[in-house]
C-alpha cells in the first residue's frame, strides 16, 4: 500500500513538472510574440518615420526650387491717396506723408492715426515701428509710431538734421550760428527742453554731415567733415548718454579720423552695431558702449546706393565688366559679405526681409531668396507705390495708387 502511495506522489509530482515544462514552453512562445509584435511595430514607425522624412525633404527642396512666374491679388482693399503725397513700410504698417500732414494706415486701408502740419519738404527718418518728420531750417519735429502720435518737438534755433531712436528719443542738429550744436529730445516730454547737448565748430571737430541713434536712444554717432589747408577729411564720433557716458566730456566716448574720405552715412543697426559708409571705404563698428571699429574695407568703386535694415547692408555699384548693369554686394552685422548679386533691372528700392530681398520699381520687380535663387521676375499691372514683405516668400502687400492688395506669387 506504502508503495502504491509513493508511486501516486512520483506521478503526480512528474505531471506536474510536465505541466510546468508546457506553461514555460507556452510563456516563452508568448514572450517570442510579444517581442516580434514589438519589432514589427517598430520597423513599422521606422519606416513611416523614414517615409515622412523623404517625403518633407521632397516638399522642401521642391519649394526651395520653385519658381514663381505670375501673382493672384487674394485680397483688396480700396483707397484713396492724395496726388502729392509718398507712402513707405513702416512696421508692416503704411506710412504716408505730404507737405500738408502725415498719417499711418493699416494694410486693410483703415486708418490707424493722422497728423497735420505744414512743411516746405518734409524730412523722414524710422527706426523700426517709429517715425519722426521735421523740415529743413524748420522749428518743428513730430514723432510717432504705428500706435499714434508721440508728441512733437519745438526747437529755438534752425534744423538741420535729426535721427529719432526706437523709444521716441530725438537727436537734432541745429545751426547755432558760429556753431553747431546737436541736442536729444524726448517725444514724451516737455516740448522745447532738451534731454542732453553738446557743440561743435569747424576748427574743432568739423561740421557734422551724417547722424543717427541707437534703438534705445542712449547712443549717437556723428560723422564730421573738415577742412584743413585745402585738405577735406572726416571722422566719426561716439555719444553715450547712460551713466557710462557721463565720465566722458561731452559724452564723448571714441572716435576714428579718415583722411581724403567723406562719410555721408551712419547708421545704427543695432544697439551695439553701427556701419558708416564712405566715398571710397565701408566701415562697422560693435560695442555696447564704446564701439570700436571691426572693419574698414577700401572700396576702388563708386557706390552708386546703399541699403539696409538691422541685419543687413546692400551696396550697390555699376557693373562695368559684366554682362549685367548692376551688382550688389550684401554685409551681414559682423561686417561678413554673405552674398553678391547682378542684375539690369533699374530700381527705385530694395528691401531685405527674412525670406527674400526684394529689387522692385514703379512696375517690375525681382525677388531673390538668400541662397541666391531668383524665385519671382514679373511685371505689374498696376503702378507700385510701395512693398510690404511679410516673412514669406510668397506672400507680399503691394501698394498702388488706388489700392491696398495681398498678393500670393504663383
Amino acid at each position: 500500500m506504502a508503495e502504491i502511495k509513493e508511486f501516486n506522489k512520483y506521478q503526480f509530482s512528474n505531471k506536474k513538472e510536465k505541466d510546468k515544462q508546457a506553461d514555460d514552453k507556452k510563456q516563452q512562445s508568448m514572450d517570442r510574440m510579444l517581442a516580434r509584435h514589438r519589432h514589427k511595430k517598430i520597423y513599422t514607425i521606422l519606416i513611416a518615420v523614414i517615409i515622412l522624412a523623404v517625403l518633407t525633404l521632397v516638399l522642401y527642396l521642391n519649394w526651395k526650387s520653385k519658381i514663381y512666374v505670375d501673382y493672384e491679388v487674394v485680397q483688396q482693399t480700396e483707397w484713396t491717396k492724395s496726388a502729392d503725397s509718398k507712402c513707405m513700410n513702416l512696421a508692416g504698417s503704411l506710412f504716408t506723408y505730404s507737405n500738408d500732414g502725415m498719417s499711418c494706415i493699416d494694410t486693410k486701408g483703415k486708418v490707424i492715426w493722422n497728423q497735420t502740419y505744414e512743411m516746405q519738404n518734409p524730412i523722414i527718418r524710422t527706426c523700426k515701428k517709429t517715425v519722426a518728420v521735421g523740415d529743413y531750417n524748420g522749428r518743428n519735429i513730430y514723432i510717432a509710431n504705428t500706435q499714434g502720435i508721440l508728441g512733437t518737438i519745438e526747437t529755438t534755433m534752425p534744423i538741420r538734421d535729426f535721427c529719432v531712436s526706437e523709444n521716441g528719443i530725438v537727436a537734432v542738429v541745429l545751426d547755432d550760428s558760429t556753431i553747431t550744436a546737436i541736442y536729444l529730445y524726448s517725444a514724451m516730454g516737455e516740448t522745447g527742453n532738451p534731454l542732453a547737448s553738446f557743440k561743435t565748430t569747424m576748427s574743432q571737430s568739423g561740421y557734422p554731415v551724417a547722424i543717427d541713434i541707437s534703438n534705445d536712444g542712449m547712443q549717437v554717432a556723428v560723422s564730421y567733415i573738415k577742412a584743413d589747408n585745402g585738405q577735406l577729411s572726416s571722422s566719426v564720433g561716439f555719444y553715450n548718454f547712460s551713466a557710462v557716458g557721463q565720465n566722458y566730456t561731452d559724452n564723448l566716448v571714441g572716435g576714428y579720423g579718415y583722411a581724403d574720405a567723406v562719410v555721408p552715412m551712419i547708421h545704427f543697426m543695432e544697439n551695439d552695431t553701427v556701419f558708416a559708409v564712405a566715398d571710397n571705404r565701408l566701415m562697422f563698428f560693435k560695442g555696447r558702449q564704446k564701439p570700436e571699429s571691426i572693419s574698414d574695407t577700401l572700396i576702388s568703386e563708386e557706390i552708386q546706393s546703399v541699403f539696409y535694415n538691422e541685419n543687413y547692408v546692400g551696396l550697390v555699384f555699376f557693373n562695368a565688366t559684366g554682362e549685367t548693369s548692376y551688382r550688389m554686394e550684401i554685409y551681414d552685422t559682423n561686417a561678413k559679405k554673405v552674398n553678391e548679386i547682378a542684375f539690369s533691372m533699374e530700381y527705385t528700392d530694395i528691401l531685405f526681409d527674412t525670406a527674400s530681398f526684394i529689387i522692385y520699381n514703379d512696375n517690375e520687380c525681382l525677388i531673390y531668396d538668400w541662397d541666391n535663387r531668383l524665385k519671382f521676375e514679373g511685371t505689374f499691372m498696376e503702378r507700385m507705390l510701395c512693398i510690404l514683405p511679410m516673412g514669406n516668400i510668397s506672400r507680399y502687400t503691394v501698394v498702388t495708387d488706388n489700392a491696398i492688395q495681398l498678393i500670393e506669387l504663383q
